[in-house]
């Protein structure tokens, strides 16, 4: 859906960088389901650009709480993790939104995918 590069967070007590800080990759996507008849999951998934560190992945959840708290520092919370970014400009801010908020869309829809559907999605990437 979107990459932006942006400092990764999680909240435990105050605001911590996630691996040890630096700017990361963060990119909100679809994994399409292996089995028949099931949902997709959509994660975050964020990798230190300096040396390809994993350093942030969620699977987005139904209960997902979302803030956007100034245009370039947004924050959410899934069960009891919190997890913040700070991203380089507004653009970049709004590239995520924009990813989050299809995703929050597919997941409340609860869209589920068929092997017609895979297959669909499998010959237009060809």
């Amino acid at each position: 859906f979107c990459i932006s590069s942006s400092n990764s967070y999680a909240r435990v007590g105050g605001w911590l960088p996630l691996g040890g800080g630096g700017l990361s990759c963060v990119t909100v996507f679809k994994v399409i389901p292996q089995e028949e008849n099931s949902c997709a999951d959509f994660l975050i998934h964020g990798e230190r650009l300096r040396d390809k560190t994993v350093v942030l992945e969620c699977t987005l959840k139904k209960d997902l709480v979302y803030n956007k708290v100034t245009p370039t520092f947004y924050h959410w919370k899934i069960d009891d993790k919190k997890f913040g970014l700070t991203f380089q400009s507004p653009a970049d801010a709004r590239a995520f939104d924009r990813g989050i908020r299809r995703a929050v869309e597919d997941i409340s829809q609860g869209t589920y995918f068929s092997q017609s559907t895979l297959h669909n999605i499998n010959a237009d990437s060809i």
